[in-house]
């Protein structure tokens, strides 16, 4: 009986390694998803990945490499892989971040209306960008305070991806009534 047994479990197996299907790995094949893969700096971005066929049949892709930072502006890869018996197939997907984005001023409070003959401070601006880097602002404009009237300061902010923002602050001269 265990005779049997033993008997009937190696023949099971003989016969399901006999219905093994051999697929030719050369028909291993992997394409990307298609994808948006130009993005803005600070934004999230969505890997749709890559597909992988043997044969007409679904088949693992792995990511082996995957350099993108949202962060930073830059050129990114994302490496796929596949393998079946000897064969690997690769794609790699470019993603570009940018920065389309214009620095963001905000004016600072202060006092914008003086008498005639007195001192005027600047408050100045805020100047914040999406990139993180630095954004030196230009000044532009004098208020003449020996003389009465509306000047207007422009403050001008230019990132190092050359997207401009422009403020503009009004400062009023008086006469003493």
């Amino acid at each position: 009986m265990r005779y049997n047994i033993f008997l009937l479990i190696a023949l099971t197996g003989f016969l399901l390694v006999g219905c093994v299907e051999s697929r030719n790995p050369e028909t291993l094949t992997i394409a990307l998803n298609p994808s948006v893969d130009t993005i803005e700096v600070g934004s999230t971005y969505e890997d749709s990945g890559a597909t992988a066929t043997l044969e007409g049949q679904s088949h693992t892709v792995n990511v082996v490499k995957n350099t993108v930072d949202t962060q930073v502006v830059g050129t990114y890869e994302i490496v796929y892989e596949t393998t079946y018996q000897n064969v690997t197939r690769r794609v790699v997907r470019v993603v570009d971040v940018i920065d389309t984005t214009p620095p963001v001023l905000t004016l600072k409070p202060g006092v914008d209306t003086v008498l005639v003959d007195t001192e005027w401070i600047d408050a100045g601006v805020e100047v914040s960008d999406n990139s993180g880097l630095d954004v030196e602002v230009e000044v532009q404009g004098d208020v003449v305070i020996s003389m009465p009237g509306e000047y207007r300061i422009t403050y001008v902010a230019i990132d190092a991806f050359g997207n401009r923002s422009e403020m503009v602050r009004s400062v009023f001269v008086v006469e003493e009534e």
